[in-house]
């Protein structure tokens, strides 16, 4: 399978509370992935994945938002499968905005091309 054809099959979660981050690549990610399911915060995002869990291929994430912050909603997913390939996003590159828990650790500005590459990577080594 080309990887194009692999992410035309995935399911995504997208945590971000930045709502212009967050329509920018929201729109990227709806153009090349199955389904994204869209949340504003750790809180909307934990509902969003504990109902949707096994449909949920990859969760990209924020770290600082309002209600519950990423890492806490990194604990609660990974509590949940030790195994869902998590993507965090953040401006900072310090122990408190990354983890080595999870997949890949991007900071901002997203390139999106690296995000996709990043999402393969995590999918195929899941």
């Amino acid at each position: 399978m080309t990887d194009n054809t692999v992410l035309k099959t995935l399911t995504l979660l997208y945590v971000e509370d930045e709502a212009n981050i967050r329509e920018v690549i929201s729109r990227f990610l709806n153009r090349r992935v199955a389904v994204v399911y869209e949340a504003q915060n750790g809180k909307e995002g934990l509902d969003i994945y504990t109902l949707n869990k096994s449909e949920i291929d990859v969760v990209i994430t924020d770290i600082q938002m309002p209600v519950m912050d990423g890492m806490t909603m990194i604990e609660e997913i990974l509590k949940t499968d030790v195994t869902q390939p998590i993507i965090i996003t953040t401006a900072y590159k310090d122990e408190q905005h990354t983890s080595d828990r999870v997949c890949r650790n991007i900071i901002k500005p997203i390139n999106l091309e690296h995000l996709a590459e990043s999402i393969l990577y995590c999918v195929g080594s899941r």
